[in-house]
């Protein structure tokens, strides 16, 4: 992990290191602004600079090498020098441009809710090739810990007779959901609610429970990068004592709310495959597989109450 300082309002990108005064090119703002960054502790500086002027120009960001020559205005150099200071404090670049992609996707991203990550797309990646799961008409899928959405939101685009229902039990969080909702026009398709993970959901009600929940060990928490660390909430990041206290409760309130042969997808931690497959079969579920990330390393359990198809795929 790179290591970040937190900066001081003498230690402002200056002219020189970040190519701030007006009237400069493009190509030596690129340069400078992700010099500063570096020496800042910045994760991929030039990358997050790329991200932070595609942003400020308007334009995607591959876009930026055919605008080497471009002469940046002030209000564009005054936006990059905020993303640089916000970023070499320690504050993840998703929150500093409002948004993040998830499976092609934007979503708008802020503090109250946990940044979306490829290892997520994984999960969903799974869902989505589970045959016997869509193959039922208008089958109800829960997302539980929705956050911004991004989960019950992939499902509902690319699964459009899903009955998509997407919980949490932060309202803050459930408002950036629902507002990306909007903003993707799939707002009439997923029902947001407020609920402690299944808790009032009838049973044999669902055909698929689908959650990326906290995994990290409590114990764990004070060695996640600042990024993560400072700024992401912890509610979505608290595991328990071995992570896996909200996973267990899921996994058994799942056991109730899925139809036979209902389905269950949770996102895990790399070590916690052989805790997560003996607690599923112990609950009675059948083929339970864990299904490894392009790592490697354990990354999503899959399981199916007893009663349906034998296989996810």
């Amino acid at each position: 992990m790179p290591h970040v300082t937190t900066e001081t309002k003498n230690d402002a990108p200056d002219a020189a290191a970040a190519g701030s005064r007006p009237g400069r090119r493009l190509l030596e703002v690129l340069q400078s602004g992700a010099a500063w960054m570096e020496t800042r502790g910045v994760e991929h500086p030039r990358l997050s600079f790329e991200w932070l002027a595609a942003r400020a120009l308007g334009c995607k960001r591959l876009e930026l090498y055919l605008r080497f020559e471009t002469i940046l205005s002030e209000s564009q150099l005054v936006m990059l020098r905020d993303g640089m200071r916000r970023m070499a404090a320690g504050e993840p670049l998703a929150y500093v441009l409002g948004d993040a992609e998830f499976m092609g996707r934007r979503f708008v991203v802020d503090r109250r809710v946990l940044v979306p990550r490829p290892e997520t797309e994984e999960l969903v990646g799974h869902v989505l090739a589970c045959a016997p799961l869509w193959q039922i008409p208008a089958p109800m899928v829960a997302d539980i810990g929705t956050g911004s959405g991004c989960i019950a939101l992939t499902l509902a685009a690319e699964r459009p007779a899903a009955v998509v229902m997407g919980v949490d039990l932060s309202e803050a969080a459930l408002a950036v959901a629902r507002g990306n909702a909007e903003r993707l026009e799939l707002g009439a398709r997923v029902r947001f609610e407020q609920r402690d993970l299944l808790g009032g959901v009838s049973g044999a009600s669902l055909d698929g429970v689908v959650a990326n929940l906290p995994y990290i060990a409590r114990g764990e928490l004070a060695g996640l990068p600042k990024t993560v660390r400072a700024y992401e909430p912890e509610s979505a990041l608290d595991g328990g004592a071995d992570g896996l206290d909200l996973v267990r409760r899921l996994a058994g309130q799942a056991r109730v709310a899925l139809r036979p042969g209902g389905w269950l997808f949770l996102e895990i931690g790399a070590a916690q495959g052989p805790l997560t497959r003996e607690y599923l079969s112990a609950l009675g579920y059948a083929d339970v597989a864990i299904e490894p990330d392009l790592a490697g390393r354990a990354r999503v359990a899959i399981a199916r109450t007893p009663g349906g198809a034998e296989t996810a795929t």
